[in-house]
Formats: C-alpha cells, sequence, structure tokens
C-alpha cells in the first residue's frame, strides 16, 4: 500500500479497494479511542492502578502505547485512505528537489524555479543545483491560502448585494 517518494523518509501510502473496508473499521475504532480519552480526564485515569491504555500492535513489532496525538493523526490518515485518496507522510524537514517541490505545490519547474528566484518561496543551492525545505513549502501555501481568503473578504465587503438584479438574496 506504500510508494516511496521524494527521500527515504517520506512515503506515499495509495489505498486499493481490499484495504478500504478494513480502513473504515479502523477510523470508527480509533474515532471512539480519541473520543473517550477527550470525554474523561486523562490524569485522573492514568493514576489508577489497572489503567487501560490503547496500544498499536504491528506483526513483528512490541505494542507501543497510541497517545490521543498519534490516535488523531491515524484516525486522519485512515479517513482520507477510507475515501480513496492519497496519504503522503514526510518528516516536517525534508529536503525537496526543484521538481519534487513543484509536483508539490501543482505547478511546472519553471514556474517554481521563478517563484524561488522571486524569493517568493526560500531555498538553499547545493552546488548549481536549488533545493527547498517542505516547510518552507507548506508555509507558503499557508501563507498563499491566507491571502486568497483576505482577499475574497475584501470583495464580499465591497460588493452591495442590491446592487445586482438578479441576486436571489435580494427581494
Amino acid at each position: 500500500m506504500g510508494a516511496r517518494s521524494l527521500s527515504n523518509d517520506a512515503a506515499t501510502y495509495l489505498p486499493n479497494a481490499e484495504d478500504r473496508r478494513q480502513l473504515i473499521d479502523i477510523k470508527e475504532a480509533l474515532s471512539q479511542i480519541t473520543q473517550e480519552t477527550a470525554d474523561t480526564a486523562f490524569d485522573d485515569m492514568s493514576n489508577d492502578k489497572d489503567f487501560p491504555v490503547a496500544t498499536l500492535k504491528v506483526p513483528g513489532s512490541p505494542a507501543r502505547p497510541l497517545t490521543p496525538e498519534l490516535a488523531d493523526a491515524l484516525l486522519q490518515v485512515a479517513d482520507q485512505l477510507a475515501r480513496g485518496r492519497a496519504v503522503f507522510v514526510a518528516p516536517y524537514d525534508t529536503v525537496l528537489t526543484t521538481q519534487d517541490a513543484a509536483d508539490f505545490l501543482g505547478v511546472s519547474r519553471p514556474t517554481l524555479v521563478k517563484m524561488l528566484e522571486n524569493g517568493a518561496i526560500p531555498f538553499k543551492r547545493i552546488g548549481r543545483h536549488r533545493r527547498v525545505l517542505l516547510a518552507d513549502l507548506q508555509q507558503y501555501m499557508s501563507n498563499r491560502h491566507r491571502e486568497n481568503m483576505n482577499m475574497f473578504d475584501d470583495l464580499a465587503a465591497d460588493m452591495d448585494p442590491r446592487a445586482t438584479l438578479d441576486n436571489p438574496l435580494v427581494s
């Protein structure tokens, strides 16, 4: 279900039809874990001698405790895979080539290079090659989203709904 991409530490997981049914069950089980831990005082429960700890058991390795944060992350991954969507997992400090960064943003490599050279996204040169941090790409995407939302808010504030004759909201 996983395919390597970008670096040795990253993987893209693509669900197949057989896995989707199991993922839906996992998603439901994980949602109960996160809801139960949110509904109860974790500190009070952990003081109990027989405190039950949810664990993650993978064949061939010891059981590991499943923290609420990890359960939430797994819930989000299971949810997306159950919907048939690919999930990309990579460390936050992953260094990308310009082609990988362009693919991540959904733009062409020449467009990305122009963005890098204009200073829109920080990068480092290694020899004659440019390298981009995944964290910087995510920051750029977040900033662009915020700018777009502000632009839409400004447009909406300038618009007078009564100025349009075909507006169904105005009677």
